[in-house]
This record gives structure tokens, sequence and C-alpha cells, in this order.
């Protein structure tokens, strides 16, 4: 059986978008291009005839590219320096043209693991976290509760409910979401919790390293309003899993020590992103996607069932 995920809409053309740049810029060159996740987006980085190197990213849906156009204009500005700067916005398109951060991503360096670039990354994470007051309400617990659920029934339209006694692996993933759902109902109370402009998508990959080892931030598109500790998952459920140290370095660059609220908290997103993956990493066929959902609810849980 499968599921649909996304109902995304047409991704404008490169041609389409370069017609455009150059009625902005004058005629640029192309001089790398790649995909975002699942070809959901698109970018290029470009030099005018002036020099100017900036970025050209254009997304298939209207929602990353408001959330990304948004934040950069009302939250990055505390960051100054530390993140793009909008050059063109076209929603017809769903484009932006940025200015370039020169550096390079942290992601498959030594910037990945070293304590000096996660306390930096920590410094800039409290800027972007502290670009407005605190929105404080208790919305994150029935929210996130609803999004686990969304997610447990796609999950039983793929590998059922569990009843059939014949379905041992069925059964499994169906008590593997009944343990999951125990960090969900603690999420729900919790209460009201600040929420702050969070990055969404706040790890190495993401932090442009500049030669002299200042991080800057990129990738504004999954922005919105949520308790801090969300943006320490990928982090979390990713390089400080095997070295705390990194995990130590970026709280004293952010300034701020989770709480046991957080961690309930945190242990709900990780709960319910890791059913996410896994469900859409087999309806899509992504194996890798299924694998990353795999590691984070056996960490979650505590124990790997299979």
């Amino acid at each position: 059986m499968s599921i649909t995920v996304d109902a995304p809409t047409r991704l404008a053309s490169d041609a389409e978008v370069l017609d455009r740049v150059h009625r902005t810029l004058g005629p640029v060159d192309v001089v790398v291009e790649h995909w975002g996740a699942h070809r959901a987006s698109r970018v290029l980085h470009v030099v005018t005839r002036g020099d100017e190197q900036v970025v050209v990213k254009w997304h298939r849906d209207a929602a990353p590219h408001h959330r990304e156009a948004t934040a950069l204009q009302q939250y990055a500005a505390a960051l100054g320096g530390d993140a793009p700067r909008i050059v063109l916005s076209d929603p017809a398109l769903r484009l932006l043209v940025l200015s370039r951060l020169l550096g390079e991503a942290a992601a498959g360096t030594p910037h990945e693991r070293d304590g000096d670039i996660h306390q930096r990354a920590g410094d800039v994470l409290r800027r972007l976290h502290d670009a407005e007051p605190p929105r404080r309400h208790a919305l994150f617990g029935p929210a996130i509760a609803a999004e686990f659920e969304r997610w447990s029934v796609a999950a039983e339209r793929l590998w059922g409910d569990g009843t059939d006694p014949a379905d041992e692996r069925g059964q499994r993933l169906a008590l593997e979401r009944a343990r999951a759902r125990e960090c969900i109902v603690a999420a729900i109370d919790l209460g009201e919790l600040d929420h702050v402009p969070v990055h969404g998508r706040f790890e190495p990959r993401h932090w442009v390293i500049d030669p002299g080892g200042r991080v800057r931030l990129i990738d504004f598109s999954a922005v919105q309003f949520e308790p801090r500790i969300t943006d320490l998952l990928w982090l979390e459920y990713g390089p400080w899993r095997d070295e705390p140290w990194l995990r130590a370095a970026f709280l004293h660059g952010y300034g701020r020590i989770p709480t046991e609220r957080d961690d309930l908290a945190l242990r709900a997103i990780a709960a319910t992103r890791g059913l996410e993956l896994l469900v859409r990493g087999e309806a899509r066929g992504f194996a890798a996607e299924r694998a990353l959902g795999r590691g984070m609810l056996d960490r979650v849980l505590g124990a790997t069932l299979f």
C-alpha cells in the first residue's frame, strides 16, 4: 500500500529563473548548481559581470519560499553579516536571490566536530532565537500530539495496526508507536512554553565557516515560531550523540542550559520527526530517510526493537 505525503506544484525551470535574474542583475555566469532535498528546491551560485557572487534559490512550493523570505527580512537581521541578505524576491517563481556567504559548509569537514565551531554556532543560534521577544502559550503539546497522530495513521496504512497475529513486523511497529506515544502524552502536560523564531534545520550542513572560523547560517526555509529546544534536534540526534563535549561547547556559546521540560519537549519532537521520516522514507522509497527515522526512534525509545 502507498500513501501520498506531498502535493507539490511545478518547480520553475532554470530558463524562467535565469531570465528573471538577468532582468535584475544583468548577464550572469553559473558556477555551481545543485538540487535541494528530494528536488524540492534548486540552487545556483552565479557571478555577475561585475564579479558579484550571489545565490539564486527557488522552491517548488510557496510555503518554504514565504518562510525563508519572511525570516530573512524579519529575524536574520539580528545575525548581521552571519546570514544572507535578500537581493531579489519573486513570489510568482518562488525565487530568492541572496548574497553569498563565502566559506565552506561544516558538514563533512573537521569543523563538524570542532568544539570552537560549536561554541560559535551556539552564539549564532542564541542571536536568532532572541531576534524577537518570545511568545508564551500552551499550543505546543496539542500541536505535536496532532502531528504525531497524523503520521501514526499514515504508518498504519503502510504497515497495519498490529492486530494481525500473523504479521509480526506490523505488531512490532504498532508497539513501537504506542511506546513513542508516551513521549507525546508527557509533552501535552507541559503547559505554556516560550516560542521563538527557530531555524528548523540547525545542523552543520547549514553552517558556513569562513577562513577566519566565523560561523554563518544559511537556509531559512523552515523557520517558524517553536520552542527553543526544537533547534537542538538535529544536533542531539547527530554529532552530539557520541561526542557530548560538542554539546557542552555549544551550550556555552548559546548561554542557556536545557531544562527537564525542554528535554520532554525534545523527546516528543524526536518521536514525531522519527516516525515522519520512517513513513516518508518508506512511501517514497528513500532508504537514507528511513534509516534516519529508524535511528531517531530507536534512540528515543532507548532500544532497538528490530
